[in-house]
Parts: structure tokens; sequence; C-alpha cells
């Protein structure tokens, strides 16, 4: 959970999906959390060598898993010290000016893969957590919910086919993101403790990828901006996933209706000494939502033309 201060009023935020799901990055084999600069290095989630990957292979039950494609591993980092030891006597080395026994540091680095991208070879089904991560189902939709949600999910297809963006839904998964590759990938609707954080958490990726279309990732960011940039950009994609949500009118049916306020005024704080610069980020986001609204705009064009021809298809037959 995050936390940010406005205005004497506290708000906070928590992630909307994976509730259970680790809460920092942890070995798959032993369910140890992993420690020192690998709390920087790794995702919070589990994570397998490939020789843990191997071993998994080699259960009796007959189900094999692989790494999914196209996918980058990340370094553990393991640091040891040894003792230097005489060959002779077989007792410790003791450094002469300090009276304790010389040791020599070993660094050794490991790749290894994220849970969510280990895959059965059969099926695609992404390797099970070890932990208890809850799963909703949804089902008491209504039907104004449930038109909705149809016409984003064939507004979030469409998008993704047009602009050549990937998409990738994992379940159990942990993590929200579109990369420069042109890549989405989201948790499975049945993470999400309600509809509306799985429709805004698509369509702050959505939101991620129109960077690209519109430029926004053109240009080169100074070191010294970098935090502010990244602070700019997740403020343009938390609210074009409102602006787009609340066109849809997609209802927020979650029991932390302030979240998005909390996620906004979160990321403002990093930039309250330049007010300009949220006035800049709400600028873009329009732009961004505007970019999603006319794809939808073309998407209705086509779906409605494509019936019309069916219907004139049909009667023709009928005249036949």
């Amino acid at each position: 959970m995050e936390e940010a201060e406005t205005n004497g009023e506290t708000f906070h935020w928590v992630k909307p999906f994976a509730i259970g799901a680790p809460d920092r990055a942890y070995s798959y084999e032993t369910m140890k959390a992993y420690t020192g600069i690998n709390r920087l290095l790794l995702d919070n989630t589990e994570h397998l060598t490939i020789r843990m990957l191997n071993e998994l292979n080699r259960n009796e039950d007959g189900v094999h898993y692989q790494i999914r494609k196209g996918t980058r591993s990340n370094i553990v980092c393991f640091y040891t010290e040894k003792t230097y030891i005489d060959e002779e006597t077989g007792e410790p080395l003791i450094d002469e000016t300090t009276g304790k026994e010389l040791k020599k540091k070993i660094i050794r680095y490991t790749p290894v893969f994220s849970r969510e991208d280990i895959v059965r070879t059969d099926t695609g089904e992404t390797l099970p957590s070890k932990f208890d991560v809850q799963r909703f189902d949804h089902d008491e939709i209504n039907e104004h919910m449930r038109a909705a949600l149809d016409r984003f999910n064939r507004l979030f297809n469409y998008f993704c086919k047009k602009y050549g963006i990937t998409v990738e839904i994992v379940q159990d998964g942990t993590q929200a993101y579109f990369s420069h590759d042109k890549k989405i990938r989201v948790p499975a609707m049945n993470n999400f403790k309600s509809v509306y954080d799985w429709v805004t958490a698509n369509a702050h990726e959505m939101a991620h990828a129109t960077g690209m279309l519109l430029g926004r990732f053109d240009r080169t960011v100074p070191l010294t901006d970098a935090k502010q940039s990244y602070a700019r950009e997740e403020l343009i994609a938390e609210i074009t996933a409102e602006i787009i949500a609340n066109e849809l009118q997609i209802i927020d049916d979650s029991d932390t209706p302030d979240n998005a306020v909390a996620y906004i005024h979160g990321w403002s704080s990093f930039l309250k000494d330049r007010p300009s610069e949220i006035l800049r980020a709400s600028a873009a986001a329009e732009k961004a939502a505007q970019l999603i609204l006319e794809t939808l705009r073309e998407m209705e064009i086509e779906e409605q033309r494509s019936e019309e021809n069916t219907e004139d298809k049909e009667m023709n037959d009928d005249e036949r």
C-alpha cells in the first residue's frame, strides 16, 4: 500500500489485484525472500533458476514447464566470504596486521526467471503460485456493466491489433505493464477484486502505449529528471484510464472508490513543486484519451459496416 498526503488529507492507494501475492521477491524453491541488492534487482514475485525448472520437470506427474517465448532473465547476486586455508596445516591463514582470518570475497551472478514467465508446455498455463492468491468470479455483474465491459474488451483487442501490441494475460499475475517492445502484460480478470479495477488497469497500460504512438518517449530525459518523468507518465496513464472508464460508463464497483484519487495524489507528490508538470500531464492524458476514443469510434464504424454488409447479404440470399 502507498500513501500520499495533500492539504492535510491522507490518501491510501491499494494495489487492486494479486491479493495474497508476494510482497517482495522470493525463491520459488525455498520460499525465502531475497535480501540485499536482490530486493532492488527483482520484481515482487517468485523466481526460478534453470536448475529449479529442471527439478520441477523431473516430477512424476508428467507435467512439464518451459520459459515463455521472448522472456528475459533477471540477475540474482550472491555474495559470500571464504577463509583462506594453509595447505600444509589446514588451518585458516591469519592477517598479521589485524590478527583476523584472511578471507576472500566471492560474488556470483545467477540468472532467474519470474514464475509468471514459466508456462506448461502442453497448455501454456502459468506455473501456479505457492502463495494463496485470491481469485474473484464477478458473477453478479448487471446488464449495463456487461455491455460496457464487452465494449471495452472489443476496444482493447482492436487497439492492440491495430497498433501491433502483443497482450499477455497472466493467471495469478502480480504485474501490469507496457514495455517498449510493444507488449502489454496484465493479470487475469479474476485476480482483481472488481471489474472496474481490471478495466482501469488495462486502460492504464493502453495509455502507456500511447506514449510511443504520440511521441512522449521520443525525447531524451536527463538522469536527474528521470523520477519526475516517470511520475508524469504514471499520472498521464492513470488520468487517461479514468477518462476512458468514464466515457464508457463503467461503474466503479470496487470497495475502494477513491483508489484512483489516491494513486494520482501519490505521483503528484513528486511534482508538487512543479505545478506546470501536473498541467502538462493532464494535457497529455487528454491527448492519450482522445487517441483511444478515436480508435473506439473507428472500431464501431467498422462493426456497423460489417453488420450492414451481413444484413444486405442475407436479404439478397432471401430474394434469390
